[in-house]
C-alpha cells in the first residue's frame, strides 16, 4: 500500500514509520502552504503533533490558522484518511467540532470501552478533548471519561483516533485502517 504520512511534528514518527514498515511511505512535514502529493496514494495518515508546540487553534505570522491548509485538505481529499491524536483533532475540527483543553493532560496507557462493548487499551498523550461531533457526519465508535476516542465518517473513508496506535495497545494501525 502507498501511504502519505502528514507529519504534524509528532514525537512518535519513528514508531509510526516502524508500524508502517511493510508499506511504501512518503512522509511530508506539515507547515503552512505545503502541498500534499496524494494522487497516487492509497491512504493518508495525519500524525499526532505537539513536538513543536503548535495546536489546532494556533495562528502563524500572517494571522491565518497554522493548520488552515491541512483543515481544507481534510475536507477536499477524496482518499481514505486516518487521523491520529492531532490528526483526530484536526479532522473533527474541520467538521465543526470544538476542541477543549483538558484540566489535566493525559500520558500513558488508558482503558476504555468501544460502542460495541469491547474493551480497548491504548497509549494516550494529549492535553485536548473532543466531547461532541456532528452525528450527521460521524459515528462515535469509542468514548472515555476524557472525551471521544474514535470516530468514523458516515459517508467518506475517514477514521480518527485520539490515541496513539503506533505505540501499542489493543488496536494497531492495520486494525484502524480496516475499519475505513
Amino acid at each position: 500500500m502507498k501511504i502519505l504520512v502528514v507529519n504534524n511534528n509528532t514525537r512518535h514518527i519513528k514508531p509510526l514509520s516502524r508500524a508502517l514498515a511493510s508499506h511504501e511511505l512518503e512522509i511530508v512535514d506539515y507547515r503552512p502552504g505545503v502541498k500534499f502529493n496524494h494522487q497516487d496514494k492509497d491512504l493518508i495518515i495525519l500524525s499526532g503533533g505537539g513536538g513543536e508546540g503548535r495546536e489546532v487553534h494556533d495562528r502563524h505570522c500572517g494571522g491565518d490558522l497554522w493548520y488552515e491548509d491541512e483543515l481544507q485538505f481534510i475536507l477536499d481529499c477524496p482518499k481514505p484518511l486516518l487521523g491520529i491524536c492531532m490528526g483526530f483533532e484536526l479532522i473533527t475540527h474541520a467538521y465543526g467540532s470544538k476542541i477543549e483543553t483538558l484540566s489535566k493532560g493525559l500520558k500513558g496507557f488508558k482503558t476504555f470501552r468501544a460502542r460495541d462493548s469491547s474493551q480497548i487499551t491504548q497509549y494516550e498523550a494529549h492535553d485536548y478533548a473532543v466531547w461532541q461531533v456532528s452525528q450527521k457526519q460521524f459515528e462515535i465508535m469509542a468514548e472515555s471519561d476524557s472525551g471521544i476516542e474514535i470516530v468514523r465518517h458516515r459517508r467518506r473513508p475517514i477514521l480518527a483516533a485520539q490515541f496513539h496506535p503506533e505505540l501499542g495497545g489493543t488496536l494497531s494501525i492495520p486494525d484502524l485502517t480496516a475499519a475505513l
